[in-house]
């Protein structure tokens, strides 16, 4: 008989009593630990959530830190807290020092900390004593705003410092202050002091003199925190100048105090960074300068016969226009006889990007097909899909007749192909039927084109058609783009619908919109270093456009990038995977049972959590459930969950010192490059367990004890590996099955123990 562990490995006689409990999710229900944010964004009027600080640049260590954003405008009816167990706390970071509705405000933040949630403000707190949101009434009284300062630990002393020569930094947390950049001299200030005595200062700043200084500007407390307007991170539009000041992941996690919270974690798959590769279609049918057989042929098979075909390890998804392939659009065999080729490697995902590829979306939220077609006449017949650019002042303009022109950005047409009017389940539903029925595959994620806004009906189409979709955030982390401010949340919700962000940046904007330095791409290499070390904030991700092949320059640049994969240890998963795995995110709850120990439900595709600040803290295997392994790794625990068992428990205990391995009684997986699923432990001590992936399979697993052990995998129930392995003290089993092992085949792996 063989008893399956699929939550873990606890002590097998154990197993029985216990671990199919937790595993059904019998155990004591309590509250799920709260991972919610508020964040106040400014009005309507003052742009998109795109374009929010909180969004560009809090997000993302927010999420970091296994909280999820809920993003409410500070003109509209605030939520009513006092039901939502889920929020932790409230986050603020606006522009203006007062609004309209000052007053709700007031009241709004007074509650939340009533409510003991943590209340978080950057800058100032958008209240003011002379704005009420009703020009008849009384100004706020100072003394409750003061109030609500002093419940954040601070004081205000009413004096504003505009000269800030001769003031000194005389606390400096290092922790917190200088992340990026220290400013020379501090910004002008008000005077905070710290009243609080559980509240810690930061970052205080002196002077001496006729009229003496000290202002506390960087303020954590029990209630959460504050930090003065400028102190936060320098932001400036104009300059595309984002850098944080302080360090938001530790400031955040303080402030928000999230030690008690495993993350859910979308950079890592069984111990490894994961890595997933995506392609648009534009592009597919222009000429490269790169010749096939002394000919000259198209991007798309410069690509695939360059690229694609050279890296079978490492798996793509390839998301063709569906006009492109339809006969009725764009008449032109050769373009359906490269895709079919494409979707003829086994590691070649098909996706889509949309029918007939729309490059402003927003446009087509109240599309106007007369409208459309005169754009189109103005523009010329003779548009290409990635030169579709023009210059904003012309675009602000009017048209002949005076008519107002259509904004559309840095786009002179609305879209790039124009045979049939615009429509919506034409262009997600449609594109995904167009284009199964030309390669004989169905598509298995929607791929964002043009500015990668899409509204709100647009990502609602794509989860009706029960696909995942993807694009847009395009973060960099190089010497260009010299912050993390730069590098973009998961996701963004759009109205209802979420979508999910690219985890890197695609070529485009390596090269000037494809206007030059082609090689470009190149420099991909240095935000995949950098959103690894010293902080791993995204997985890796190859994001490109079929006219990536049509330059030499770009080719090679193209081939440097999957090259260098080699030298990475990764775990390669498809972008539709990805674009699941990150929607777990925000689906996750934890149920708290006690002593370090907690249930994890509706996960969804996601299998890891991350422990911070852990380098002595290991999973305690004998009182876990649907734990496949754990590694640490640059500080965190990086626990790998079993996707065969919906709601794993992990409990975790300390370690005797940094860095040792977990004790188990069975092994546990260090590291793989192909996910598994599904483990087994026999009464004899046998494990098993399924695997698939992309490229030779390799990986390392912690046994209980030295000895020789076997290794035994099998494929279509035939052996096509057996090896015995000495395991010394370090009790690592280490193997790699190169080629032997068929990728893409679902494998069954066998371990046990033969001798001394």
């Amino acid at each position: 008989m063989i008893t399956r562990l699929s939550i873990g490995f606890a002590a097998i006689l154990l197993w029985g009593v216990t671990g199919a409990a937790w595993a059904q999710g019998s155990a004591p229900q309590s509250q799920a630990v709260p991972r919610t944010i508020i964040a106040l964004i400014e009005g309507r009027e003052t742009g998109r959530l795109r374009e929010t600080r909180s969004h560009q640049m809090a997000t993302m260590p927010l999420e970091q830190l296994g909280l999820v954003v809920e993003y409410h405008r500070v003109d509209e009816p605030l939520p009513d807290l006092s039901a939502r167990d889920d929020v932790r706390g409230v986050f603020s970071w606006l522009f203006s020092p007062s609004h309209d509705n000052a007053l709700e405000l007031l009241t709004w933040f007074e509650r939340t900390v009533d409510l003991g949630k943590k209340l978080v403000v950057f800058g100032d707190l958008g209240v003011s004593g002379d704005s009420t949101g009703d020009p008849t009434a009384a100004p706020l009284p100072l003394n409750r705003i003061n109030r609500l300062y002093e419940r954040l630990g601070i004081r205000t002393m009413g004096q504003y410092v505009s000269y800030t020569s001769g003031m000194n930094y005389s606390i400096r947390d290092p922790r917190i202050w200088g992340f990026e950049h220290t400013p020379p001299l501090p910004p002008a200030f008000q005077e905070w002091t710290v009243v609080d005595p559980r509240a810690v200062s930061h970052l205080t700043v002196e002077a001496t003199g006729a009229r003496p200084v000290h202002a506390d500007l960087v303020v954590t407390g029990p209630n959460g925190g504050i930090v003065a307007p400028f102190f936060a991170a320098e932001v400036d539009p104009g300059s595309s100048i984002r850098r944080w000041i302080i360090n938001p992941f530790e400031y955040f996690r303080i402030a928000f105090a999230t030690d008690d919270l495993p993350k859910p974690d979308t950079t890592t798959l069984v111990g490894r960074r994961m890595f997933y590769s995506h392609v648009d279609g534009d592009g597919w049918r222009s000429l490269s300068e790169v010749k096939i057989d002394e000919e000259t042929v198209s991007a798309a098979r410069v690509l695939l016969e360059r690229v694609v075909k050279r890296y079978p390890d490492l798996p793509v998804t390839i998301a063709p226009i569906a006009a492109e392939l339809d006969p009725d659009w764009v008449d032109e065999a050769e373009a359906r006889d490269v895709a079919r080729a494409f979707f003829a490697q086994p590691h070649v995902e098909v996706g889509s990007h949309t029918y007939s590829h729309p490059f402003n979306w927003s446009y087509f939220r109240h599309y106007d097909a007369e409208q459309e077609r005169a754009i189109v006449l103005r523009a010329g017949t003779d548009h290409d899909i990635h030169q579709g650019y023009a210059d904003v002042a012309e675009e602000a303009g009017t048209d002949a007749s005076g008519q107002k022109q259509a904004d559309l950005g840095h786009y002179t047409v609305p879209r790039a192909f124009f045979t049939k009017p615009y429509d919506l389940d034409r262009e997600i539903a449609g594109s995904l039927e167009k284009i199964a029925e030309v390669v004989g595959r169905p598509v298995r994620v929607l791929q964002w084109s043009g500015d990668t806004s899409p509204y709100e009906a647009a990502v609602a189409a794509t989860r009706k058609a029960g696909i995942p979709n993807i694009n847009g955030g395009d973060t960099r982390f190089d010497s260009d783009y010299r912050s993390y401010g730069f590098v973009a949340p998961i996701s963004i919700t759009v109205g209802a619908e979420r979508q999910i962000y690219a985890s890197m940046s695609n070529e485009n904007t390596y090269t000037d919109l494809w206007s030059g330095r082609y090689f470009g791409y190149r420099h991909v290499l240095e935000t995949v270093r950098r959103t690894n070390l010293p902080i791993r904030v995204k997985p890796i991700n190859l994001y490109y456009h079929s006219y990536s092949a049509e330059k030499v320059a770009s080719t090679n640049a193209l081939i440097q990038a999957h090259e260098a994969m080699r030298d990475h240890e990764i775990a390669p998963v498809t972008t539709s995977r990805f674009a699941e795995i990150a929607g777990g995110f925000y689906t996750t709850r934890f149920i708290p049972l006690g002593d370090r120990r907690w249930r994890v439900e509706g996960r969804g595709a996601l299998q890891t959590l991350r422990f911070d600040h852990a380098s002595l803290t290991a999973v305690d295997f004998e009182r876990s459930a649907g734990v496949v392994g754990a590694r640490p790794l640059h500080g965190s625990l990086y626990v790998a969950l079993d996707p065969a068992v919906d709601t794993p428990v992990v409990a975790l205990i300390d370690r005797d010192e940094p860095l040792t391995l977990d004790p188990a009684s069975v092994p546990y997986l260090l590291e793989s490059r192909w996910p598994m699923r599904g483990v087994e432990v026999a009464p004899d001590g046998v494990l098993s367990v399924q695997a698939q992936g992309y490229g030779p399979l390799s990986m390392t697993w912690i046994v209980p004890q030295p000895g020789r052990w076997r290794v035994r995998l099998t494929q279509d129930g035939s052996n096509v590996w057996l090896k015995e392995i000495s395991v010394g003290e370090d009790r690592k089993l280490s193997f790699d099955a190169g080629e032997n092992a068929d990728a893409i085949v679902e494998t069954r792996i066998r371990i046990d123990r033969v001798g001394d």
